[in-house]
């Protein structure tokens, strides 16, 4: 890998500088782009946005955290305790096409915190060790996930909103996702692509979620007690290369040692609007005070939606 270390350039549009082509030109360039004090006070407003981009708002089956559904395609913030980081992750990056596009609007700015982060991947790639790229490209990257009620948070129901077991396992048979029902639940088992080519010159990008779904991203209090109270095969998320390699605690460090370098942190105010190029830009969300208030909606091309 090339040691060339680029932060994320992130433009920051005001909404006179804002038209579709421009906006869409600008994250072509970037993967992000912030519209600063777009006037974005709800789910209508941030639909309508979409809707003026030529974008259509995606369903988000099998979330990571429970949103609430707010009409035309937006959602709530996670249900994600305020005090708790989110680290570098992909929306939905776990499904066989996840969305394109996520495009985040700030309603209400923390009082304190809750800075948003954005690190551009195709950086990312060029600081991790050739090794661990190579297996990444070649291999992808696995991942065992585990619906279960109490310790865990999220059962199956949740997970599949109005799905019943048929219902799931036709939707798994077609993302190809294994499946294994068991008395404490349901685990899941799926492998994906770890490299992406992105944008239109088709440039790799580190794009997966190896290390924000590993056990070793786990507080590691908590990874312990959940360790003793359920063992090992009880964990929510396990993450390993797509030839069965566990990814191991070093290897979290290294890539969000690599995140931290081209990261670019947004501090929000009321109305700004984020969008993201999803399969190239991670994004985080750092700890704040609980009084912020985000709505998100997944997008992609309104052509593709309604073909």
């Amino acid at each position: 890998m090339t040691t060339t270390t680029r932060s994320t350039t992130m433009p920051e549009l005001s909404t006179r500088e804002a038209a579709p082509g421009v906006l869409l030109e600008a994250l072509e360039q970037s993967g992000a782009v912030l519209v600063r004090d777009a006037g974005v006070g709800g789910a209508d407003a941030l639909a309508d946005l979409a809707a003026g981009l030529d974008l259509a708002a995606l369903d988000q089956p099998e979330p990571f955290a429970l949103r609430r559904p707010l009409g035309r395609g937006v959602w709530s913030q996670p249900a994600w305790p305020a005090t708790s980081p989110m680290c570098m992750h992909h929306e939905l990056g776990w499904q066989r096409q996840p969305p394109p596009y996520l495009l985040v609007a700030c309603l209400r700015p923390a009082s304190s915190g809750g800075a948003t982060g954005v690190a551009d991947g195709r950086a990312v790639l060029s600081l991790l060790p050739e090794d661990m790229a190579d297996r990444a490209g070649e291999h992808g990257w696995s991942m065992v996930r585990r619906y279960t009620t109490g310790l865990l948070g999220m059962d199956w129901q949740d997970a599949f909103p109005g799905l019943d077991a048929a219902g799931v396992e036709a939707y798994a048979a077609d993302e190809e996702v294994e499946l294994e029902w068991g008395p404490g639940g349901l685990t899941t088992r799926r492998t994906r692509p770890a490299i992406r080519p992105v944008g239109r010159d088709g440039t790799s990008a580190w794009s997966n979620l190896l290390a924000f779904c590993s056990e070793w991203t786990m507080d590691p209090a908590v990874r312990a007690y959940l360790v003793t109270a359920l063992g090992r095969d009880g964990l929510p998320f396990e993450t390993g290369y797509g030839d069965g390699t566990p990814f191991t605690a070093e290897d979290v460090a290294t890539v969000n040692s690599a995140y931290e370098r081209v990261t670019t942190r947004i501090d929000w105010r009321a109305g700004d609007v984020l969008l993201l190029d999803n399969l190239r830009t991670a994004h985080s969300m750092e700890p704040s005070s609980d009084d912020r208030r985000t709505v998100v909606l997944h997008a992609g091309p309104a052509a593709a939606a309604h073909s």
